[in-house]
């Protein structure tokens, strides 16, 4: 079972070129060798990566360079879409929930305890 897949869908004025799972290095390859495959007659290249769970910073350096090279080539634009923010990144960090809220009312944690004076 693979984990990356990269799916190329196009027309005669625009290509898109879909990552879904992890890019890495050999998803990156093949995404490569499907940009030098793209000629001149589509006038937009776009890269679609909202599917891609996890990006490798140097497999996405080489895919942008690939779409840079194309661009060069023909003069042509291009459209790069990113993933979502996971959801996860919105939650405070696990040593921050059991901090105080800086929301809400005061309250007192002070016990009051009468003191009794009178001897034995």
């Amino acid at each position: 079972m693979e984990l990356w897949q990269v799916l190329l869908e196009g027309h005669e004025r625009a290509t898109t070129i879909y990552i879904a799972g992890l890019l890495t290095d050999l998803a990156a390859a093949r995404a490569e060798k499907l940009i030098a495959t793209i000629g001149g007659s589509p006038h937009v290249v776009r890269l679609d990566l909202r599917a891609v769970e996890v990006i490798d910073p140097v497999a996405f350096v080489v895919v942008a360079r690939a779409l840079n090279q194309w661009r060069e080539r023909t003069r042509g634009q291009l459209a790069i879409q990113f993933p979502a923010r996971s959801p996860r990144s919105r939650r405070p960090p696990l040593y921050l929930l059991d901090q105080p809220s800086a929301s809400g009312i005061a309250v007192s944690t002070a016990m009051s305890c009468p003191i009794n004076t009178s001897p034995g």
